[in-house]
């Protein structure tokens, strides 16, 4: 009997295990990132794809991304790697560090909300790693050397079976041209971009 049970138990976390796994999809990309300092480096992306419903219509069930994702890049021979929820526009190196940061629209993804990011005039967040490269943290405000810089990280994705291996710059430039339009807070680093809602 306890052999049967434990053969029962089996049967069911490897349909459990296969189920789960059939609703979510691993996506791997790179993408060709132009730097402040004229050096072009590529960056790798891991986005986790998910079947869940579309805003709108719970019933539209499709594999759309996760917010949750991994950007990874070496740079001047350190390796650097973040993962969580912000939706990232721009790699730059620091003139004052002489280190990379990643900047985001903070707004995005509700992303303020998430970590109680008070009210700033640019609304972005710029994140700055720790010495091991994976720990990132955040200043009160972005500084004033990534005014005007134009985003550089790929913002639309296509179907998870339709995300190429490799997006060159120009690839990049196709993928976002309607964001670019539509959205120029999320294409260049505005410095009198203000969120309509936001912690005081």
């Amino acid at each position: 009997m306890n052999r049967f049970k434990a053969f029962l138990k089996l049967i069911l976390i490897m349909g459990t295990a296969v189920t789960i796994s059939a609703c979510s999809k691993t996506v791997q990309w790179e993408e060709e990132v132009p730097l402040n300092t004229g050096e072009t480096i590529w960056v790798k992306r891991t986005v986790e794809y998910k079947l869940k419903g579309a805003g709108g219509n719970p019933f539209d069930m499709a594999y759309r991304p996760d917010w949750t994702e991994e950007i990874a890049f070496e740079w001047k021979g350190k390796k650097y790697s973040y993962v969580g929820g912000a939706k990232m526009m721009l790699l730059a190196i620091s003139p004052v560090t002489q280190r990379p940061v990643l900047v985001a629209n903070a707004s995005s993804r509700r992303w303020h909300h998430a970590h109680n990011y008070k009210c700033t005039t640019p609304f972005y967040v710029q994140f700055e790693p720790s010495t091991n490269g994976e720990d990132w943290s955040w200043p009160p405000s972005i500084e004033p050397w990534l005014f005007e810089m134009p985003y550089n990280l790929m913002a639309n994705k296509s179907e998870a079976d339709h995300m190429m291996k490799r997006y060159a710059i120009s690839d990049r430039a196709d993928m976002d041209r309607t964001m670019a339009i539509q959205s120029p807070a999320d294409a260049r680093i505005e410095p009198a971009y203000k969120a309509e809602q936001c912690f005081k």
